[in-house]
């Protein structure tokens, strides 16, 4: 009954195997995502801006040994020192289109596949009131947040479709997407945050 439990409340053993990508992953909760998924078998690709703190991501995840399913084939340890189950990948979600479309196929092509991406690159931004916000903040936090999220899952979803696979797309947004909040000055924070949820929601029926 405990494993029976366990299982439905963290299903680890459905992940084995899959490529996951994950943008924003040289730092906070993107390097967590990357080294969790890694334990669960997944393989990974890191994405972010910061490619030297990347490839220290990816050096982490492909010093550990990963023991298979009793379900899985043939040898239990999957991996060890030496073994590439992670790759970083520059990338800049709040540059333009073709330098995104670039990118994601570049993070394609290192294990043919992705399975699952996580859109977790995002800025806070400079915490103003709306009066005092410039223009060009809020475009930022817009690009970056917003349109890059839209960006990375459009060409994500491109090969998906193009490689008649299924394939999975979570979207890290913030309580700041559904609630005012009480911290002021994160007009364009939230309002980006509500525009991702949105995306989400709406995505899958387009």
């Amino acid at each position: 009954m405990a494993n029976q439990v366990a299982d439905h409340l963290e299903p680890w053993r459905d992940l084995h195997g899959k490529v996951v990508m994950v943008t924003g992953a040289s730092s906070g909760l993107g390097r967590e995502f990357c080294l969790d998924l890694a334990k669960a078998g997944c393989r990974i690709v890191a994405a972010a801006r910061r490619i030297d703190r990347l490839q220290s991501v990816c050096d982490e995840i492909n010093q550990l040994t990963i023991t298979a399913p009793s379900s899985s084939s043939s040898s239990s340890s999957v991996n060890g020192p030496g073994s590439s189950r992670a790759v970083a990948v520059e990338l800049d979600v709040s540059a333009d289109g073709p330098a995104i479309e670039k990118s994601v196929n570049k993070a394609w092509d290192a294990f043919g596949r992705i399975d699952a991406l996580v859109n977790n690159a995002g800025v806070r931004g400079n915490v103003s009131s709306a009066l005092k916000l410039s223009e060009e903040e809020w475009n930022n936090v817009f690009k970056t947040n917003l349109t890059g999220t839209w960006l990375v899952s459009k060409y994500v979803a491109i090969h998906m479709r193009d490689a008649d696979q299924g394939g999975s797309i979570i979207n890290i947004s913030s309580i700041a997407g559904l609630h005012r909040g009480h911290l002021p000055g994160g007009v364009a924070y939230n309002c980006s945050k509500i525009g991702v949820n949105t995306l989400a929601k709406v995505s899958p029926l387009t």
